[in-house]
């Protein structure tokens, strides 16, 4: 267990440093973390509505509604009314979202090949972190 103290330090540093630069390079220099994120998940689920996001993100429904209308006015989310509720929406990426978001990944696994090369890791042992990853993922 005590080698493992430092483990949540290195991840924290890891996904720091991966979404520092990243953005810019893939095109979403203007988005605060809060809307990249909340990007993400509608891509990840389309059709979610507010409270979902509310619910994954941690943020006051407030802040996710401007969130969502902030992404609304910069053309990476679509609005629908909802069915049955007309006040209630669903969310869905426009296709300028997945590129955007579709380039960012790639800056990521390029950044993250770059650094498993410069650290030594073989092919097998990346396949291995990555199962690894998410089997902890899963556990989580």
């Amino acid at each position: 267990m005590s080698a493992l103290i430092g483990l949540p330090e290195i991840l924290f540093e890891i996904a720091n440093r991966l979404q520092l630069r990243a953005p810019t390079e893939a095109g979403l220099a203007e988005l605060p973390p809060s809307e990249l994120e909340v990007l993400r998940l509608v891509t990840l689920f389309p059709g979610c509505g507010i409270t979902f996001l509310t619910d994954r993100t941690k943020m006051r429904q407030a802040n996710t509604s401007s969130t969502v209308r902030s992404l609304v006015e910069r053309g990476l989310v679509t609005k629908i009314p909802g069915d049955l509720d007309k006040r209630a929406v669903r969310l869905y990426p426009t296709s300028q979202a997945s590129r955007d978001l579709d380039a960012l990944r790639q800056v990521w696994l390029g950044r993250l090949l770059s650094a498993f090369t410069a650290a030594g890791l073989t092919e097998p042992e990346q396949t291995r972190m990555l199962g690894d990853l998410q089997a902890l993922l899963a556990a989580l």
